[in-house]
Parts: C-alpha cells; structure tokens; sequence
C-alpha cells in the first residue's frame, strides 16, 4: 500500500468519507506532494497544537510547522494560532479537500501552480457519481441542513434562532464570501457563483490564505437576498450553536443538494422544519413556483399543488409568489439539530459503524 492509498484509508474513517476509486487515490496525488501525504497521514481531524503533532510522531516541530503551512497555503490544512503556538488539522474530503482549492483558484489565479483544475473539477464529479456522492448521504442523519429564505418564515410562526440564516450571519465574527466550487466546476447554470459563504474562524482563515474574502454583515445579507432573487437554496452545517458555511446551491451543480436532486438511493437529505403548500383561493396558476422549486415538488394545473414528500422546505416558492398563495407550514415532527460539529460528526460516525476508527484520528497518529 502506497502512502496516497494509506491516506485514503484515513480519511474514509471520517464521517463524510472517501471510497477508495481510482479517481480519487488520484486527486490526493494532485493535491499532495509524497512528503505532504505522509505527514497528512498522521495529522488529527480535530485542532491539535504543532508541539504536540511533533512529540506524538516523534519529528521535530519545525519540521511539522514547514509542512504544516505548506499545506496549510493549498487549503489542505486547517492553520491558526493561539498564545503563540501553531494548529492544524487536516481537512476531510467536504467541506474542505474539495471546495477550497477552488475557492482559492477563484479568488487567487494561479496560487496553486502545478493543478490542472479542469482536470481536478472532472474527477472530483467522476468520484462523486461513483460512490462519494451517495456516501455523503448514507446516514439516517444528514451532514447539512435547509435553512429557509428568510422572508418566506410567517411571522406567525414561532421560530427558533436556529431556523433563521439571519441569525448565523449577525452572529458570527468573521463572514467571508468565495466563488461556489460546484458551480465553478459543474457550470450546468447561469446562477451567479460569488454567493458561498464562510462563517466564524474558517472564514478567517480562508481569507488569510486567499481563498475567500471577509465581508460585512451588511455585504453578507445583500449577498443572501441576491441568492434568494437568483433562486438558489440556503444549505448549511445541521448544526444548532453555529454554522460553518452556508452555501447558497442550486439542484442541478450542489454537490450537498444533489444527494437530493440527483442522485437515487441515499438515506438523508438537507431539508428545513417546514413544508410548503399552496393556499388556493390566492393562486393564480402563474406557475412562478414551478420555475422555482429546486425540488421538482409543484406541478400547476388550475392552481398549484406541492408534493410535500419531495419538498425540502427551502422557502423559495415563497419568497417568489406575488400572490401570497404558497405559505410555510412546520412539519408535525420538526427536529433540533446536533449542538455543535463535534456532537453531528460523532452521530455521522456512529451511524455509520466508524466511531472508533474516526475516535482514533481525531489527534495525530
């Protein structure tokens, strides 16, 4: 076994996984140098101090910092610092192996020499219909969740702060703003691509390593409302306290929602709390929220109808009927997301039998 096929391994005990394919053993070839793959192979998935890589792997910390933030710069690497000490973590396939040398790419032109990125784009799709793609949502839980349009959410309606894209973007301290890595490879749309969105610490350090730029609450909120007018679905973290990305996807390129658009048999989906339904005596039969349901879930005949097993309560029809016919109404059995990245990884692991090899990889090995 070669180091790229042991690094595989590894991340394939991450939750979010990565099965082994041709295609992808190489990606990790074109993103890793051998030296780069090797140390990858040891680092943890959770923040762990350089000192303290360097005493478990037995390598001096000089040595792990110079690799660190070699890989740190491709977007490989998670890299910060406190009371002076370096800390990294190696990313997982998503978000993360995938998304930021794009982002970076797109922000940065030419910062990563050496990757034929149209080539990357084909094999990270190649990978994802061959089996990553269903992996992501090969669990009772899914890894990412619906937040509805804002303005489609009644103000009848009692709505928990978790249930408000709002209240993520005005309470985070750093909100940065990238190119969408799915549309940017996809390109199966016209819908604008400056829309993904970093929250909290990742967004600091994306902007500090080129692959994003930190913007205002102001500037985060226009860019959510553009979103919304273009039709696209607000999908972040299926996590309560905070969110570490709101992607604004479309069905046709989103990796996350096309577990729900395109791809047949997966367990899980991003939906929201709430479902659609049209109120009749106000529909019109314009066939807006046709146009606009990312799901396929309306179908028009004298007034619209909504097939609320397909619905994802996304808000869009909502937010795009003039005649205040489509309405969000709460599901019987709405559900609180995981508390935090830790609590939803540790439910992904279990459900899916690698609890205790993913326990095992959260420091350095």
């Amino acid at each position: 076994m070669d180091v790229y096929e042991a690094l595989q391994e590894k991340l394939n005990t991450h939750p979010l996984g990565a099965p082994k394919r041709p295609e992808f053993l190489e990606i990790l070839r074109t993103l890793f140098t051998p030296e780069e793959a090797e140390l990858a192979l040891h680092l943890p998935f959770t923040p762990q101090r350089a000192r303290e890589i360097a005493a478990a792997l037995e390598r001096p910390e000089a040595e792990i910092i110079r690799l660190c933030e070699q890989m740190a710069d491709k977007t490989l690497v998670y890299a910060y610092e406190t009371h002076g000490e370096k800390v990294y973590m190696l990313f997982p396939t998503a978000p993360g192996l995938f998304e930021f040398p794009f982002m970076k790419n797109a922000v940065s032109p030419g910062s990563l020499p050496g990757i034929n990125f149209a080539h990357l784009a084909q094999l990270w799709w190649q990978y994802y219909e061959d089996g990553w793609g269903l992996e992501m949502g090969n669990s009772p839980t899914s890894a990412a969740r619906v937040i509805p349009v804002q303005q489609a959410i009644p103000t009848t309606l009692h709505v928990m702060p978790y249930e408000e894209v709002a209240h993520y973007v005005q309470t985070s301290k750093y909100v940065a703003i990238s190119d969408c890595p799915c549309r940017v490879t996809q390109k199966k749309c016209d819908k604008p691509v400056d829309v993904c969105m970093v929250l909290g610490y990742g967004a600091k350090y994306l902007a500090e390593r080129g692959g994003a730029r930190l913007v205002t609450v102001e500037e985060a909120m226009q860019t959510l409302q553009r979103a919304d007018e273009a039709g696209l679905v607000h999908c972040a973290t299926n996590t309560r306290d905070r969110v570490d990305y709101i992607c604004n996807c479309c069905p046709c390129c989103c990796g996350m929602l096309g577990v729900a658009t395109r791809l047949k048999g997966a367990v899980s989906r991003p939906e929201s709390n709430f479902y659609s339904t049209i109120q009749a005596d106000n529909c019109t039969a314009c066939g807006v929220c046709v146009d606009r349901c990312p799901m396929g879930a309306i179908t028009v005949n004298e007034v619209a109808v909504v097939d609320q097993a397909i619905c994802i309560g996304c808000g869009l029809c909502v937010s795009g009927c003039d005649f205040a016919a489509a309405i969000l109404v709460r599901k019987a059995n709405s559900v609180e997301p995981p508390a935090d990245i830790r609590e939803l990884m540790g439910i992904l692991a279990t459900e899916k039998g690698r609890a205790e090899a993913f326990l095992q990889n959260l420091t350095a090995t």
